[in-house]
């Protein structure tokens, strides 16, 4: 699940069983573990986050056999797995939790590897967060929890490369002369157009709990209209 849904078990626990991936609920980000309440704050059910998965799955698994077919027919189809990507990328269902990595995990290459210019920046799946120090978490999703950030483009970006190289691709320099070798990204040059690590807005931390704060007068508004936000 992307950042916007917060993972929360009741009691403070982890997720629903060991080796599980999911969390009990999935609420908003900036409602925290100890003000959660399942029977008011908006919020989707384990169960509920499964059956998005299984969705999401089914729809990868489809894609993955028309390429295979193809393929197998001796059409130069290739297939750019992003789902895997993000799943190497994920730290709270994967990363932070060795009993829930799926079979395939190590097969792949484990976590995913950071290119150099990113190896020690801290970077993770987690809802960004910064203040006057700077970034204190995330730097993978933007402000919006849905959405990469630049570098977060540039990873995918990187990944596409590697595809259209093994498919024979030509990438020309501005001259047109063809350029050859491993073709990686410039992720020095993102680090400095990206605002969220290069510049990160101090008031990013206290952003949450604004939103927190409006959620909750907002919340008794609804209620007060009879709009009470049902149980899950």
């Amino acid at each position: 699940m992307p950042p916007v849904t917060h993972g929360i078990t009741r009691g403070g626990g982890g997720k629903v069983a060991t080796g599980s991936r999911y969390f009990e609920f999935y609420a908003r980000p900036w409602i925290s573990d100890v003000e959660f309440d399942w029977r008011d704050d908006r919020c989707i059910t384990a169960g509920q986050a499964r059956a998005i998965d299984s969705a999401i799955d089914a729809y990868n698994e489809h894609i993955a056999a028309v390429v295979r077919k193809k393929r197998e027919t001796g059409a130069d189809w290739y297939l750019l797995e992003i789902a895997g990507l993000l799943d190497r990328l994920a730290s709270r269902r994967y990363l932070e939790d060795v009993s829930a990595r799926p079979s395939w995990w190590d097969s792949v290459g484990g976590a995913y590897q950071f290119p150099p210019a990113l190896a020690n920046l801290n970077l993770n799946s987690h809802f960004y967060s910064a203040d006057v120090s700077g970034r204190l978490d995330g730097g993978l999703f933007a402000l919006d929890g849905v959405h990469p950030t630049t570098v977060g483009y540039g990873i995918i970006a990187q990944e596409v490369i590697k595809i259209m190289q093994l498919a024979g691709v030509r990438f020309l320099f501005g001259n047109g002369v063809e350029r050859t070798g491993p073709l990686t990204v410039d992720f020095e040059r993102l680090l400095r157009l990206d605002s969220l690590i290069a510049a990160p807005p101090p008031l990013a931390a206290g952003l949450l709990q604004l939103l927190g704060s409006l959620d909750d007068h907002l919340d008794a508004i609804f209620a007060r209209l009879g709009l009470h936000v049902s149980e899950p």
